[in-house]
């Protein structure tokens, strides 16, 4: 271990402890064996001692518990360790309550010292304690040793004086970062008070635009919900037309139901009569009288209506019945073309097949009305004659083709 040199030379500290009426240890306290207590040390050590060893915080305490300084609030740090110091030099309750609480806080570095003697021995553990920085534990473990050497307490304490130059010299420095620090510090203050102050401006637009939204999301859901309540009324009256319709259906079907029932029972009657003149008339009779008894076949019958070549339009109905009422027409020297209502044909097409007929005709039960009021429409404006029919049965629409022609043949007559 290389040797350290003292900070101030054992003459000048000599000196020094001299004109200020202090002393070193005599050397035979040392020899006695047993620590020396704090009153029992002699010479300057006293203010190294409280300053180094103990802080203001622990001497308030003790000052609190021993009531030396009674109200210990009055006084400021520099007096408290001033008055601290003085009661150090005679053995009284609070030097007894340093003593104590040194002893107790410093225990271990009095025991690893206990064993120490020589003047290198002292030092070395000393230097060692400087590199840890464990310097207020070995000097107090050094200062009171019973083995203490005057040139290793000359050491000690000298280098516990310059520590507390070089400790205010870094104060400085400190200070003088200290104040630093705080303009950094203000400086930073002032910029994040700037930095929230805008972060809180974008809050509070984005809680205007989120206030703003969330109204807007309400009214849409309430929208949302009129559209919906809409919609099921919608459907609601669409079933109902479609039941209405049904209904109307149904009520032609009857309607029509009962016209059969009447031609089926006129057919009855007509059979009956041809049955009795069939047996008065002769054979070659009998098959024409068969031919009248089926009104509906494809072959021309004497009674039946001549059309004339008229072109007849029929609106709506049932394809399956269409056919059938083509040829029923073309037996009758005449054209029937066809409309569905809209259902499958493109409606407008229904402007020109009215101009191209002579009359048009549509069962009320098997059209939609909007093909109604087109019709309609279309047959005033042309002037061409039209026919609702009460069902879209084969005999409502030849008792109606039969009406439109009546003119026409009284006429020829």
């Amino acid at each position: 271990m290389s040797e350290r040199r003292p900070l101030v030379s054992l003459s000048v500290l000599k000196s020094a402890m001299a004109s200020e009426g202090f002393e070193l240890a005599p050397a035979a306290r040392r020899e006695a064996g047993a620590r020396r207590r704090i009153w029992e040390i002699i010479g300057a050590s006293h203010c190294s001692i409280v300053g180094t060893c103990l802080t203001i915080a622990e001497l308030r305490k003790i000052a609190r518990r021993t009531g030396f300084l009674g109200d210990e609030a009055r006084y400021n740090d520099y007096q408290v360790h001033g008055l601290f110091v003085e009661k150090m030099h005679d053995e009284n309750v609070v030097s007894r309550a340093v003593q104590k609480h040194l002893d107790t806080r410093y225990e271990g570095a009095i025991r690893k010292a206990k064993a120490l003697d020589g003047e290198e021995t002292l030092l070395a553990y000393w230097e060692s304690a400087i590199d840890a920085g464990f310097v207020p534990g070995a000097y107090w473990a050094l200062i009171g040793h019973p083995r203490l050497t005057p040139g290793v307490e000359t050491r000690i304490f000298g280098d516990i004086h310059m520590m507390s130059h070089l400790s205010g010299a870094a104060h400085r420095g400190d200070a003088r970062e200290v104040a630093e620090a705080r303009r950094a510090k203000a400086e930073i203050a002032r910029r994040l008070a700037s930095v929230i102050a805008e972060r809180n401006d974008e809050l509070t637009v984005l809680r205007d635009e989120i206030t703003r939204l969330g109204a807007q999301l309400r009214e849409a859901r309430t929208l949302a919900a009129e559209c919906e309540s809409l919609r099921r009324e919608v459907d609601a009256l669409r079933a109902a037309e479609r039941g209405d319709e049904t209904l109307r259906e149904l009520g032609a079907l009857r309607l029509s139901h009962a016209e059969l029932r009447e031609d089926h029972a006129r057919l009855e009657r007509r059979l009956e009569r041809m049955k009795a003149k069939e047996t008065r008339a002769p054979a070659s009779i009998v098959s024409e009288i068969a031919v009248a008894a089926t009104p509906m076949a494809d072959e021309p019958c004497e009674s039946e209506t001549d059309l004339c070549g008229r072109c007849l339009l029929y609106v709506g109905g049932r394809p399956r019945t269409v056919c059938r009422l083509q040829r029923l027409v073309e037996r009758r020297n005449g054209s029937l073309i066809h409309h569905d209502g809209g259902m499958e044909d493109n409606r407008a097409m229904l402007s020109e097949l009215v101009r191209r007929a002579d009359a048009v005709f549509f069962p009320v039960d098997c059209v939609s009305h909007r093909a109604v009021g087109a019709v309609k429409s279309l047959c005033e404006s042309h002037g061409i004659p039209y026919c609702p029919l009460r069902s879209a049965s084969a005999s409502a629409f030849e008792r109606a083709i039969e009406t439109l022609a009546a003119p026409a043949a009284e006429a020829r007559r």
